[in-house]
């Protein structure tokens, strides 16, 4: 019995040691790959842009004598300044990009000051950043020459052409000095334009612009060369865009006005009953009764923090981080993938990682068993559709409030998923799909298995429920490796471990989690193919 015990003890020391070892380790990981994400521009930038050119796109719509009616709707939709506020837009976004060069310049600066002998274990990184510098640089040409356009547009020549000097002058692309030099002689020298230089500039333009960009910049080209029936033609495909643009347009925002709305009204009911409850001295028991109505009932715990500390270090950690993509980066290079072979790389390895995840969990809490009823339970004949639209709905304004103040402090910097960017960009349909089942089915189902099924009850054992659903957030907010994301997506975990501990089912989490994936994904698939 007593060298049983020891070998108890001496396993536990082990242990003990190798997770503490792979902890350091992962520590560092997490730290390095955050701070990686430091000079990333967000998704949110290219998501904003990508709105901005539906809606220029939508505001040339001519509605017909039978739909002069929904002229007003669609000055509702698109607004009434649509020039002045796109040209805001890419002037936001041409700041966040300087802000991102000034920031990689001070990194090489750091990096040259380093001795003869780091020197050369940097040139790699010095390298890359260099390499992020020029791609922010081109970058910031087009968004200069597309505010030229709109600049134009809006009856600003002298600033239109002021532009583009700009881009002749200082961009190192003599791609962007090309066409700046083609979009100066249409709008300032367009006698120097004739039927042989015409061509050269039409393929100039619909190269490096589309939709609203190319379009204005043709029609000012075929008028100066006074091409009445290509300007017909380039009028009539318009008009069509504008329309399929408008509907588009009204998908994306309309929803979203409605699903914030409601939110609000949520939020405000609660309070207004939390406020006629407590007013009848019954506080406590109103914020039981609306909204928390578990809030101090604690879960039974049989295992100590050293099984929570394995199963994240190993099953979700070890295996998601590191252990997973070194494998399949030796198989295939995601990056050489098309955009069906991304869908299948992601959609595979997250399946992979969920299992994998599923299974250290359950080695680890397999000598524990019967659990006490009130763990992973899923429960299908109780409210947890309303708990889980309404915690959908009342996320939707909170989340919004927290970005808006999360993009003060990174200014579009600071990463973001790197599965939004190829949903935005991808055109190919099993590929969306096998996205959409990604992030609206198996992460759902997976990760409110794991934070809110395991680690808010675990943490129960040693604080408070409320301290529980904060610090479950915040590891939810910080396990998703971009720093700009830690802040809405921890506002995010909070909202799930709030109606998870309400409601004790974890069908409800997972529905407001697919809910939430899912209406990114289909506002980032309407944008990508839209216009």
């Amino acid at each position: 019995m007593s060298l049983d015990r020891q070998n108890l003890t001496s396993f536990q020391s082990i242990r003990r040691i190798l997770l503490s070892v792979l902890t350091i380790f992962i520590l560092f990981k997490l730290i390095f790959s955050l701070i990686g994400t430091f000079d990333r521009p967000q998704i949110q930038g290219k998501f904003e842009l990508y709105q901005t050119d539906l809606v220029l796109i939508a505001s040339e719509w001519k509605p017909t004598a039978d739909l002069e009616g929904l002229g007003a709707l669609q000055t509702s939709i698109v607004g009434a300044d649509v020039l002045n506020s796109a040209t805001q837009q890419y002037q936001n976004i041409r700041s966040s990009d300087e802000t991102a060069i000034d920031s990689l310049n001070r990194s090489l600066a750091d990096l040259a000051a380093a001795d003869a002998n780091t020197k050369e274990s940097l040139a790699l990184q010095t390298n890359l950043i260099n390499k992020t510098i020029t791609a922010a640089k081109l970058e910031i040409d087009k968004i200069d020459l597309r505010i030229g356009i709109l600049q134009a547009a809006n009856k600003q020549q002298k600033e239109a052409i002021a532009t583009w000097h700009k881009v002749i002058t200082t961009s190192q692309q003599s791609g962007s000095k090309n066409l700046a030099g083609s979009l100066i002689e249409i709008w300032k020298q367009p006698s120097a334009i004739d039927k042989t230089t015409a061509p050269q500039i039409q393929s100039e333009i619909t190269t490096n612009f589309k939709g609203w960009f190319r379009d204005r910049a043709l029609t000012e080209l075929y008028t100066n060369l006074d091409d009445r029936a290509t300007l017909a033609q380039l009028n009539t495909t318009e008009q069509i865009a504008a329309k399929n643009a408008l509907i588009e347009v009204a998908l994306i925002t309309v929803p979203r006005v409605i699903i914030g709305l409601s939110g609000v009204g949520l939020i405000v009911f609660f309070i207004v009953r939390l406020i006629t409850l407590a007013i009848g001295q019954r506080a406590e028991r109103s914020i039981s009764q609306v909204l928390l109505a578990n809030i101090s009932t604690q879960w039974t715990t049989p295992w100590d923090w050293e099984i929570v500390w394995q199963v994240f270090m190993v099953g979700f950690f070890f295996v998601g981080q590191f252990l997973l993509p070194t494998f399949f980066s030796a198989i295939v290079n995601p990056a050489t993938l098309t955009t069906r072979g991304q869908g299948i790389y992601v959609f595979s390895s997250y399946v992979l990682m969920s299992g994998l995840g599923i299974g250290v969990l359950y080695l680890s809490i397999k000598s524990y068993f019967p659990l006490p009823p009130d763990w992973f339970k899923f429960n299908w004949k109780s409210n947890w559709i309303l708990w889980g639209i309404g915690g959908y709905l009342v996320a939707n304004p909170i989340v919004i409030i927290v970005s808006l103040i999360n993009e003060k402090i990174w200014h579009g910097q600071g990463g973001s998923n790197p599965l939004l960017q190829i949903v935005l960009e991808g055109k190919d349909t099993i590929a969306l799909w096998l996205f959409f089942g990604t992030a609206a089915v198996a992460a759902p189902l997976f990760e409110e298995f794991l934070f809110r099924g395991f680690l808010l009850p675990s943490l129960t054992r040693y604080m408070p429920v409320w301290g529980a659903i904060v610090v479950s957030g915040l590891v939810f907010g910080v396990a998703h490796l971009s720093l700009s994301e830690i802040l809405p997506l921890t506002t995010l975990g909070i909202i799930l471990g709030v109606v998870y501990v309400r409601t004790r089912n974890l069908l409800a989490p997972m529905l407001l989690h697919s809910l939430w994936n899912s209406s990114t994904l289909v506002s980032l698939f309407i944008l990508g193919n839209g216009g």
